[in-house]
C-alpha cells in the first residue's frame, strides 16, 4: 500500500504570533545534529516494522522551519528513510522553507540531498502585513528564495499564502495573489487565518488589540483568490490548494484520501493500521526516548498489531464509524469528492448503506446547488465550499 512519511522539524528563529504548531525558537546547530540522529533512530524503528509493507511515494518535511536544518543533516535523514523503507524512485520529497532562512547555497544543498519540491512560506507580498504577522522576511526575500530554488533545479515550487489576517484589506490580498501568480509557481496554498488558543494573536484578540476578520470578508477574499488562480490556469483541486497540471501535492492528498502515513519527530502524527497516534511535543523527551530506544522491542497499541516507539503519548483506535466519517470529511475537501468504489475499498462499507439516514438531507444541498451527486460519487460545488462544515457535519 502506498504511504507517506512526515518528518517534523520543530526549530525556528522566532515563534510567529499566530502559530499553534509545536516549535522551539532556538538556533542551535548541535541540537539540530542530535535531533537528526534521533530521527534516524526512529526511522529505523518504524522501518523494521513497516518498511517492507508500505510503499513510500511521498516524504514531507514540515515545521517549525525545516530550512534551518543544514543540508547535510537533511541528506542524512533522507538517506536513512531510503535505507529503512521501500521508497519509490519518483518519490515526492517536499521541504517547507522560510525565506528568512534560505539562500542559493542551501537551495543547492537541499536539491543534492534529494529534496525535489519546495514549499515557500510566503504568506503575503505586502511588507506591512508580513511585519504584522511577525515574519522575519519581506517580499523581496520571497522572490530571491523562489529564484534561487528555480536556479538550483527545483521544478516543483509551492507558495503558501494567508488571508483573513487582522488588518488585511481586500485590495492588498488581491495584489498578493496576483503577485504570487506572476511568479509562475507550480502550486499555491491559500489558508484563512484561524486565531487559535495559546497563541500571541489569541491573547491580543482577548485584549482588544486585534479583531478577527468577519466571515463575510473571509469568504470574499477566498472567492477573489479562486477567480485569480483559475484565470491563471490553476486547478482548484482541494479547498485550500491549487496546482498546475500534475503538480498537486501528493503528500497532502494522502491526508485527504484516507491513506496511511508515518510521522517522525517531536509532536508528529501517524495513521497506521487504523490507529492514529502522536509523539510527545517535547524535543528533549523525544531525543531521550530515541537514545534509549531498543529497535528490537515495540509497544503494542491496545489490542492492535500496531507497534509504536516509546515517545508516543496519545493514540486513538479508529472504530468502523470513525473510518466512515473521516473518509468523507477529508474526501469532500477535494474536487474528486467521495468516490463510492474507493470508499468501499478502504472502509469495507457501502456508502449509501452506511449513510442512508442522511441521504435526504444531503440531496437538499444538491437541489440548492451546494453539492453534486450521481451513481459513483458525491462532492461539493464552489458554492458549497462556503458552507462545507454544515454539509460535512451530516456524515460525522
Amino acid at each position: 500500500m502506498a504511504a507517506g512519511i512526515y518528518v517534523h522539524i520543530p526549530f525556528c528563529l522566532r515563534k510567529c504570533p499566530y502559530c499553534d504548531f509545536y516549535s522551539v525558537p532556538k538556533d542551535d546547530r548541535t541540537l539540530r545534529r542530535e535531533y537528526t540522529e534521533a530521527l534516524m533512530k526512529e526511522a529505523a524503528f518504524y522501518g523494521a516494522r513497516y518498511g517492507k509493507d508500505l510503499i513510500v511515494d511521498s516524504i514531507f518535511f514540515g515545521g517549525g522551519t525545516p530550512s534551518l536544518m543544514e543540508p547535510q543533516y537533511m541528506e542524512a535523514i533522507i538517506r536513512s528513510l531510503f535505507k529503512h523503507f521501500n521508497v519509490t524512485k519518483n518519490c515526492e520529497i517536499t521541504m517547507e522553507c522560510n525565506p528568512a532562512t534560505m539562500n542559493a547555497q542551501k537551495a543547492e544543498g537541499y536539491r543534492k540531498a534529494g529534496v525535489n519540491r519546495i514549499s515557500i512560506g510566503a504568506q503575503s507580498f505586502d511588507d506591512d502585513v508580513l511585519k504584522g504577522l511577525g515574519r522575519l522576511h519581506n517580499a523581496a526575500d520571497i522572490r530571491k528564495t523562489f529564484a534561487a530554488a528555480r536556479d538550483k533545479g527545483f521544478d516543483n515550487i509551492s507558495l503558501d499564502l494567508m488571508f483573513a489576517v487582522p488588518g488585511l484589506t481586500a485590495a492588498i490580498w488581491k495584489d498578493t495573489v496576483k503577485k504570487a501568480v506572476e511568479m509562475k509557481p507550480d502550486h499555491l496554498s491559500f489558508y484563512s487565518l484561524e486565531i487559535a488558543e495559546d497563541t500571541e494573536f489569541y491573547r491580543m484578540m482577548k485584549d482588544g488589540m486585534i479583531s478577527e476578520t468577519s466571515q463575510a470578508t473571509d469568504r470574499r477574499m477566498y472567492a477573489s483568490c479562486l477567480e485569480i488562480i483559475s484565470d491563471a490556469g490553476f486547478r482548484h483541486y482541494e479547498i485550500s490548494n491549487g496546482a498546475r497540471f500534475g503538480k498537486e501535492c501528493m503528500h497532502n492528498l494522502k491526508y485527504w484520501s484516507f491513506d496511511e502515513y508515518i510521522g517522525l519527530g517531536a509532536s508528529a502524527h501517524s495513521f497506521i493500521g487504523g490507529v492514529r497516534f502522536s509523539n510527545i511535543a517535547s524535543v528533549k523527551y523525544y531525543m531521550q526516548t530515541m537514545e534509549k530506544q531498543d529497535i528490537a522491542k515495540g509497544r503494542h497499541i491496545g489490542q492492535t498489531p500496531v507497534e509504536a516507539a516509546g515517545c508516543v503519548d496519545s493514540f486513538h483506535i479508529n472504530s468502523r464509524q470513525d473510518n466512515y466519517s473521516e473518509y468523507v470529511f477529508t474526501a469532500l475537501r477535494t474536487d474528486r469528492g467521495v468516490v463510492f468504489e474507493d470508499f468501499t475499498r478502504k472502509t469495507k462499507g457501502e456508502f449509501w448503506d452506511v449513510f442512508s439516514q442522511v441521504k435526504d438531507g444531503f440531496e437538499k444541498y444538491v437541489d440548492n446547488g451546494y453539492a453534486v451527486s450521481d451513481t459513483h460519487h458525491i462532492g461539493l460545488t464552489v458554492k458549497g465550499i462556503d458552507i462545507s462544515n454544515k454539509i460535512m457535519a451530516l456524515f460525522v
